[in-house]
């Protein structure tokens, strides 16, 4: 059975080398830009939890330019889970959090990493590792371009 997460992302970013692009620029709960060129591209445990992060993510203006993306991860991949193995206060410790994505992607053994989601806790997220070798096997695919929030989420 196929795995799949979502993400939400700029139109511009549709390309499968753009992905990333973003993780570049400015740091996130589980990774730090890097000059040696490690990046990553978060992903949602489901389409619900891509709204909610991207409802947190942007100040409250209604993102506009944006698009579904569904990955479709390969049978058997390597994917590393941190999510039963952090403190309670874990949300409160970004430094903690960023360290162990760092870490996890310098060693560059895992596909993905799975955390939990800072905004519903219950919920989870994937960080993917766009340089492992079983990233080109990722199908990705545009399901809604252009994606439109509901109204209502921005007051």
């Amino acid at each position: 059975m196929t795995l799949s997460v979502w993400r939400i992302c700029t139109t511009k970013d549709l390309r499968r080398d753009q992905l990333s692009y973003g993780s570049t620029l400015s740091p996130g709960r589980w990774h730090l830009p890097s000059p040696d060129g490690l990046p990553v591209i978060y992903a949602g445990g489901s389409r619900a939890i891509c709204q909610l992060e991207k409802r947190v993510h942007c100040n409250g203006v209604k993102p506009i330019g944006q698009a579904l993306i569904r990955f479709d991860l390969p049978d058997g991949a390597d994917l590393q889970d941190v999510r039963d193995d952090l403190p309670a206060d874990w949300i409160d410790q970004e430094a903690l959090t960023q360290s162990i994505g760092v870490a996890w992607r310098k060693a560059g053994g895992a596909l993905g990493l799975w955390v939990p989601s800072a905004v519903e806790p219950s919920e989870s997220n994937i960080v993917l590792n766009p340089d492992h070798a079983a990233f080109e096997q990722v199908a990705v695919t545009v399901e809604r371009n252009p994606f439109e929030f509901d109204d209502r989420m921005f007051p």
